[in-house]
Formats: C-alpha cells, sequence, structure tokens
C-alpha cells in the first residue's frame, strides 16, 4: 500500500474518530453547558489524557519505532516481539506505580477539610478516570508496532470505540440530571479504554505475538530507554504546559476550561484529522530510510511532507476562519449551551485557529529529529515553549481570561516552531529544506481567495436563512464549493512537477472506490 493510500485510509479512520468525538462533545455541552461540573470533567481528564499524549503520540512511539523497525528488519519479527515484551514490562510496571500514588494524593485531597468544594468534586472523578490511562497507554504501544508492520487503519479508527462508549453514557443518563450524567460519562470513559487495549490486543496477536513476562535486558533495551527518557521529558513538558494552562484557566472562572477546550477541539479536527495522519505514515517511512542509510530518500520524504502539510492545512486554516461563527452555532448552540457561550468561545477560537499550522510544522519537524533519534533537542526545544508559555499565560490571563491564555500558547507554539526549524537546519544537511518556497505562497493564495468566497457567500445566505437552517444550507453549499474552488486553483497556479506529487494520491483515491 502506497504512501497516499495510507494516508487516505488513516485519514478517513481517524475523520470517523473525529467527528464520533464531535459528536460527543456536543452531546456534552448540551447536556453540562460550559460550567461547573463540565469544567471539573475536562481537568479530571487531563491527568489520563496528559500520558496518553505523553505515552500514545509522543515519546513512547518516537523512541519505540526506530527501535522496533531495525530490530525487525534486521532480525526478524521473534526477535522484535522480544524487545516489545520487554518494554511492555517496563511500562505496566510504571503504569501501576503512577496509578496508586496518584489515587493516593486525589484521595487526600479528596478527605482534606480545607478543599473547597468545586476542587473536591474534581479530585472525585479525577479518582475515577485515573485507571483510564492504563489501558490507554498499552493500546499505543500495540498501535505503533502495528504502524511498523504497515497496518494503520485499526489504530487509526480504534478511538471511535470511545467515543461510542461516552456518547451511549451521556444519552443514557441526561435524564437524571448533570451530576448522574458526569458520572455515567466516566463509567463510559473506562469501559472504552478497556475495549480500546483489547481490539489492538487481539489485532497484534494475529501477526503471531504473545506476551511473555521478561525482565532480561540487552541492548536494544537500552537503545529504546537512551531514547525514551529525553523524549518523556520534552513530551511532558509540552502536555504539563496544555494540564497547568488548564488548571489556571480553572482559576480564572468556571467557563474557562470549557471555553478552551472546545475551541481547542474544533481546530483539532484538521490537526487529528490530516496531520496526524501525514506523520502516522510519513514517519515510519522516515525512521525506515534512515535506518537503511538512504538519505536522498528521506530528504525528499521529509520534504514531500511539507508540501502536503502546507496543502492540507491553509485552506483547513482559512476555511475554518471563513465560517467559524456558522458552524459552531449549527454544532453547539443547544441546551445548556446559550448565545453567551458562543460569544465567550469564538474569539478564542479564531486565536487557535491561527496557531494551526505552526503545530503543523513542529509536529512534523519534531519527527524529524526522531528519525534521526534525537530527543534531546526536541526536549529542550520543549522545555522553552512549557516556560514562556506559562509566563505569558500568568501575565495575559488575569487582564484578557481565557482570551489571554489562548494568546500565550500561540506565542510560545511559534517560538517553538521556529526554534525546531532552525536547528534541523544547522545539525541535518537532508533537512536543509525551506518552508517558504513559491508552490506553498501558491497553496496560501489559492486558500485565501477560496476563504473569500466562501465568507462571501455565509455572509449572503444568512440574509435569507437564519438559525440552524442557515447554518445547514451554508456548510453544504460552502464545505463542497471550498473543496472544488482551492483545488481547482490550486491546478491552476501549480507546476506540473508539483502536481506530480499529488496524482499518486488521487489514482490510488479512484482505484480504491473502483475496487470497493
Amino acid at each position: 500500500m502506497g504512501v497516499f493510500r495510507n494516508i487516505l485510509g488513516v485519514s478517513c479512520c481517524t475523520l470517523l474518530s473525529r467527528i464520533s468525538g464531535l459528536l460527543r462533545d456536543i452531546l456534552i455541552f448540551s447536556a453540562l453547558g460550559t460550567g461547573e461540573l463540565n469544567s471539573a470533567f475536562l481537568v479530571a481528564f487531563t491527568l489520563p489524557n496528559l500520558f496518553r499524549r505523553l505515552l500514545g503520540e509522543g515519546a513512547l512511539n518516537s523512541a519505540l519505532i526506530p527501535i522496533f523497525s531495525d530490530e525487525y528488519h534486521m532480525n526478524g519479527k521473534e526477535q522484535a516481539f522480544v524487545l516489545l515484551n520487554k518494554v511492555l514490562l517496563r511500562l505496566v510496571c510504571v503504569l501501576i506505580g503512577i496509578i496508586f500514588i496518584g489515587l493516593i494524593f486525589l484521595l487526600y485531597g479528596m478527605v482534606c477539610d480545607q478543599t473547597p468544594k468545586r476542587w473536591r468534586i474534581c479530585f472525585m472523578l479525577s479518582a475515577v478516570l485515573l485507571p483510564y490511562m492504563f489501558f490507554i497507554c498499552l493500546t499505543a504501544v500495540f498501535s505503533a508496532v502495528l504502524n511498523v508492520f504497515g497496518k494503520f487503519l485499526l489504530a487509526a479508527g480504534n478511538p471511535i470505540l470511545l467515543n461510542i462508549c461516552m456518547i451511549l453514557a451521556v444519552t443514557i443518563s441526561i435524564p437524571w440530571g448533570e451530576n448522574a450524567c458526569v458520572y455515567s460519562l466516566c463509567l463510559g470513559v473506562l469501559v472504552g479504554g478497556v475495549l480500546q487495549m483489547l481490539l489492538l490486543w487481539r489485532g497484534l496477536n494475529q501477526y503471531g505475538w504473545r506476551f511473555r513476562f521478561d525482565r532480561s535486558s540487552g541492548e536494544r533495551v537500552n537503545d529504546f530507554q537512551r531514547l525514551f527518557f529525553p523524549g518523556v521529558i520534552g513530551a511532558a513538558t509540552v502536555q504539563v504546559n496544555v494540564a497547568i494552562s488548564r488548571l489556571l484557566a480553572y482559576f480564572v472562572s468556571d467557563s474557562a476550561v470549557s471555553v478552551l477546550y472546545l475551541a481547542n477541539r474544533l481546530t483539532e479536527l484538521p490537526i487529528g484529522v490530516l496531520v496526524i495522519a501525514v506523520m502516522t505514515v510519513i514517519f515510519p517511512r522516515l525512521s525506515n530510510f534512515e535506518a537503511r542509510g538512504e538519505k536522498v530518500l528521506l530528504r525528499m520524504e521529509f520534504e514531500r511532507g511539507i508540501f502536503v502539510l502546507s496543502v492540507i492545512i491553509l485552506p483547513s486554516m482559512v476555511g475554518l476562519w471563513s465560517l467559524d461563527r456558522t458552524i459552531l452555532d449549527l454544532l453547539f448552540h443547544w441546551g445548556q449551551f446559550g448565545a453567551q457561550d458562543m460569544d465567550l468561545v469564538l474569539p478564542v477560537l479564531r486565536i487557535f485557529i491561527l496557531s494551526l499550522p505552526f503545530y503543523a510544522l513542529s509536529t512534523h519537524f519534531i519527527r524529524g529529529y526522531h528519525s534521526k533519534k534525537n530527543t534531546i533537542k526536541p526536549m529542550i526545544f520543549s522545555f522553552i515553549n512549557c516556560t514562556a508559555n506559562i509566563i505569558l499565560t500568568i501575565c495575559l490571563m488575569f487582564y484578557w481570561k481565557a482570551i489571554g491564555i489562548a494568546l500565550a500558547n500561540l506565542l510560545s507554539v511559534i517560538l517553538q516552531t521556529l526554534l525546531l526549524y532552525e536547528g534541523l537546519w544547522q545539525h541535518y544537511e537532508e533537512f536543509r529544506i525551506p518552508i517558504f518556497t513559491v508552490k506553498f505562497f501558491k497553496a496560501l493564495i489559492s486558500s485565501l481567495l477560496m476563504g473569500v468566497i466562501v465568507a462571501t457567500l455565509d455572509r449572503t445566505l444568512i440574509l435569507y436563512f437564519s438559525g440552524k437552517i442557515h447554518g445547514i444550507i451554508s456548510l453544504c453549499i460552502n464545505i463542497p464549493l471550498g473543496i472544488i474552488t482551492y483545488f481547482g486553483l490550486l491546478y491552476l497556479l501549480l507546476e506540473r512537477k508539483h502536481l506530480n506529487e499529488l496524482k499518486p494520491f488521487v489514482k490510488r483515491l479512484i482505484r480504491k472506490f473502483k475496487k470497493n
């Protein structure tokens, strides 16, 4: 299966996952609004999600994929599975220890007389959700291994199970009120985590893997630990950054956490569907080319990653900005989520939209370092990002509240992206690739023209329709019109050699539909 077909498959699965996640969030905000219980749940969900991001989408995969890939290609599948069992046993021990220590602190916070009521609720929900990190971190390991084998779809579609469980939990519990809803939601998270782990466990079993207790060490395990621990520190600074921002927002107001979460979730759609899909497919290829010493192919793959990201993230950013109010009104203006909540979310959402290209590029740059088995530099830059974000957040949040926190996130990720790019340019000749090329500006011009057309049509439609009817008609017309307009302009502006980089993607898409 070619790289573009893999990207297409992962994108489709991730799209279904994000759509189900969006439906989940719509139900949650409709049932709980942006009030105290919703904010408490989101803060409680931060801790297991921190480890999901840390291990599932960060340091563990970045350390495991190159080492496992080397072992698999050099010594075969059996020895690679021996390495996997050694890593799994160590991970299980670490996770059990973290959960045990975390529960002690959370239970103490719950029974302490000086703990305010709103924090007591938050600690209680955190204690319920903490075991979820065990299941989701094991799921992350299985996903990484399946990706090395070139099997991306099972792992990419796996989060749909979690979303379904949470949707069912909210739907069933709505008639019993907000308290019942939030605890039912926690139960849905735990059930979804178990199902996610079991599904990928079974998928890996089909390749002949069986879990064995193996406490022995070895050169490969030492290599993994050498890459993993600096990577953990680097990824931890980013995720601690998120956690601190969310906790600081919890001090600002009851609604700040919910507002930031919702704005972030809407911008995660292009990041999650497109950027993560591209990285999921391209990163193992970068690692394989580096392992085989194919420097020319490594450079070409890295450059193609920048080009593909530019082609997909720029129109996503412009389109989301052009239709932000319409999307927000159509999807979330229900139940407890009212017009006042929309006015709180909209400016924060626009700031997060501006950060999309920088998150996309920084993710790709970090994968470039990791393909070289360099986790030290990203760790340093992540620490700088975290420090800058905390300082900026404290300076801006008291005056601008949630908007100030969003601005701090934007400025810090711009700084991190620039540092990562400069480091790649200085230390790796094959990664000395300019970003702002002619084809980048052509993609930007196509995106801006598309945005003008879409925004004008949306403003025109609001003269004839209102409310949900306007939103449905506008999105049904503007989304396909925007896609056709953008790619039509891109086709006219790009040179043939650049279009040829995208042609395999289109051809594989057509063949797949014909085959199905």
